[in-house]
């Protein structure tokens, strides 16, 4: 019998016993400290036989209480899930995802989930040398968040943009000195506004801001704006996640500026417009722990391809932002926030109009929303999700409006 025990630290417990939907009001009463996490996962095979084997798989919660669990591996060898129980599998590759179904999604603290399945190999399999709960690394401990401090608005590090190595698709924008950042740094990857794949200058600015801040961001388009062979005008969601896997090559090829660099645990899905919606479904990849979408949504009557049925496809926290009114994208920003399921923030500037937020006078004050709700979620920072939820943070800041859901 072989058996494998590793600790992992999940991704903050954002989902409260009771959900509060609605506008920040002054003393509306928010929970401002970020939960404890840590949780072990135990593997076994149980028994194998000629072509193929089974295992069984228990979750042990360390730290606070969660409610909705994906645990992730990659096999080493040929495996294939051929039957699961008490969960429900997503197969790709090598690569395993495992979630909840309805009735154990929620793991108290102390508490276990456990599932089971039986695979196919053409080899005797071995235990995966790593887990991921709710896309985070396995640690072996519980992982109190940072107390107050942002650990990425107050950065300003100089920026450099260039192609990325080896895929003319994309443009990476980083800190021009990637050691002195002092951590590995997350990753977000941006879809632009038209569903621009080869120019994406209207976003430069926006984008240099955030990789100020400490973060790498991987955008659609060529540096130079020239032919990459990608149509633009329509959504490709692929791009990001292919974008992902760059982030991935990077992070282990020898000399590269990145390498060992990139805390590939932290990884955040945007974009602005059309570029939203390719973000909105890219971020069902269980690699994604975050997703921001930029006066966009999915339309009503699925235009584009996508009917707002995705949306419940999501399984990290979100964050929506509109201009307001006049901002095209209004309406539909709005009924997607209404829609989804994840824990949620509706950030509105009635001034930022549809593009204020990437070219405008909002630009910082946009972004910065954006950087603060990235440190919430990926850091579990205590100061940005002040920020972001308390009535004492954007929401006092006229003329925001700001609500949120299920925090």
């Amino acid at each position: 019998m072989l058996t494998s025990v590793a600790r992992v630290r999940p991704a903050m417990a954002f989902v409260a016993a009771a959900a509060m939907t609605g506008a920040l009001t002054t003393g509306e009463a928010v929970a401002a400290t970020p939960s404890a996490a840590g949780c072990r996962v135990d593997y076994t095979i149980g028994s194998q036989w000629p072509g193929g084997f089974g295992a069984a798989v228990t979750v042990t919660n360390l730290g606070s209480p969660v409610n909705g669990w994906q645990v992730a591996w990659t096999f080493a060898g040929d495996e294939r899930i051929s039957q699961l129980w008490n969960g429900s599998a997503a197969q790709s590759g090598a690569r395993v995802t495992v979630t909840n179904v309805s009735w154990n999604g929620a793991i108290a603290t102390g508490g276990t989930a456990s599932f089971g399945f039986n695979a196919t190999s053409g080899t005797s399999s071995a235990v995966p040398s790593a887990f991921t709960l709710n896309g985070e690394v396995c640690t072996g401990s519980v992982t109190e968040p940072p107390p107050g401090g942002s650990t990425l608005v107050g950065n300003n590090f100089p920026v450099t943009r260039e192609g990325a190595y080896g895929d003319n698709r994309y443009t990476v924008f980083r800190p021009a000195n990637p050691q002195a950042v002092g951590v590995p740094m997350p990753v977000l990857v941006f879809g632009n506004g038209a569903c621009a794949h080869t120019n994406n200058s209207e976003v430069t600015r926006a984008l240099t801001f955030i990789a100020s801040k400490g973060v790498v961001v991987v955008d659609t388009g060529s540096v130079d704006g020239s032919a990459n062979g990608v149509p633009s005008g329509s959504p490709i969601p692929s791009l990001l996640t292919d974008a992902i896997t760059w982030a991935q090559r990077e992070q282990n090829r020898s000399g590269a500026p990145l390498s060992q660099r990139l805390d590939l645990t932290k990884v955040a899905a945007a974009g602005h417009s059309c570029g939203g919606i390719e973000a909105l479904i890219a971020a069902q990849d269980s690699r994604v722990d975050a997703v921001v979408s930029l006066d966009s949504g999915l339309f009503a009557d699925g235009s584009f391809g996508y009917s707002r049925a995705e949306l419940a496809r999501l399984h990290t926290p979100a964050l929506f932002m509109a201009g307001g009114p006049s901002d095209i994208a209004y309406d539909n920003t709005r009924a997607n926030y209404d829609l989804v399921t994840v824990p949620a923030v509706l950030a509105m500037h009635p001034q930022a109009g549809h593009v204020g937020f990437i070219t405008g006078n909002q630009m910082t004050d946009g972004m910065t929303t954006v950087v603060q709700f990235l440190d919430m979620v990926l850091n579990g920072n205590a100061t940005a999700r002040s920020y972001i939820l308390d009535p004492s943070g954007l929401a006092s800041k006229s003329p925001w409006t700001v609500s949120k859901k299920n925090f």
